[in-house]
């Protein structure tokens, strides 16, 4: 009998992203029918979302394997916290740089891409490496 070799897997982040960036212009595609203000804002609270994110995906997924385990632990936390502190200083500086800015399209923006990133994370699943 053959013993099963286990495979280092990856996360396909690039395509993650790109259909992340993807929702993004159509969610502002559409909110820029309302007004254009409303697409710019729509749009900044999508990056708002995504910047922080893929600063966490390249720290997180930078180790692989058992042996760099502990620097994946180590930097998950690290990550996490970071990706935490970056939303809170761009919806700061959003609020208090940007004057123009409608507050309906960017909030919920923001929370439609915070949905569908928890639901990518359901539906790509990891690859074998090869």
């Amino acid at each position: 009998m053959k013993s099963r070799q286990s495979r280092i897997t990856h996360v396909p982040l690039a395509r993650w992203l790109t259909i992340e960036f993807t929702g993004l212009v159509i969610l502002s595609l559409l909110w820029s029918l309302h007004s254009p203000l409303a697409g710019y804002s729509a749009f900044i609270g999508g990056l708002i979302f995504i910047v922080p994110n893929a600063w966490f995906v390249r720290r997180v997924y930078r180790y692989e394997g058992a042996r760099q385990m502990r620097l994946m632990v180590g930097n998950l936390f690290r990550a996490e916290s970071t990706k935490i502190a970056l939303t809170a200083v761009f919806f700061a500086a959003v609020f208090t740089l940007m004057e123009p800015v409608y507050v309906p399209a960017l909030l919920f923006t923001f929370a439609v891409m915070v949905v569908a990133g928890g639901a990518l994370r359901w539906l790509i699943r990891p690859q074998p490496w090869r």
